[in-house]
């Protein structure tokens, strides 16, 4: 006969690992308004922090006891350019503009601005600090043990 209890699952990462989500959209928005990219709504970037920490929390428990190092890697580069993908569609004051579909707007000018120039030379900057910020959470998700005892240390201190 088959037990009705539930069967508890052990973490590994314990409860804080949610906040690798938190840390990656933070880590993620500071390179991206310093790469010359607007913030979102605030409403936004809380949702955002959410799904990443959701998203946490499943790696965490359906991945193998222990991810390599480049598996980490490759899930914080893949959380950036997501993140960048998401700040850059939802900070936006228009809608994305689709052939043909003007409905009485006027045309955009075929000739690049200079301040389109100048965010087209900050692409380089936004790709490199998106990059920085995948390294750091990354590294943090790889010591997030010794991180947390850390913390706690200077917590109670």
């Amino acid at each position: 006969m088959e037990s009705t209890q539930p069967v508890a699952r052990r973490t590994r990462g314990g409860a804080a690992v949610w906040l690798a989500g938190p840390l990656s959209t933070a880590l993620g928005l500071a390179a991206h308004v310093a790469g010359g990219g607007q913030s979102p709504a605030v409403v936004i970037v809380v949702a955002l922090a959410a799904l990443l920490g959701l998203g946490a929390v499943l790696v965490e428990r359906l991945a193998p006891p222990q991810l390599p190092g480049w598996a980490v890697l490759v899930a914080s580069a893949v959380a950036q350019q997501l993140l960048h993908l998401a700040f850059a569609a939802f900070s936006t004051s228009t809608t994305v503009s689709l052939p043909g579909h003007d409905h009485g707007a006027g045309s955009t000018p075929a000739v690049p601005s200079s301040a389109g120039a100048a965010a087209a030379h900050s692409l380089h900057l936004m790709l490199y600090l998106h990059s920085g910020a995948a390294l750091a959470a990354a590294a943090a998700v790889a010591q997030w043990s010794r991180i947390s005892t850390w913390f706690r240390a200077r917590i109670r201190t």
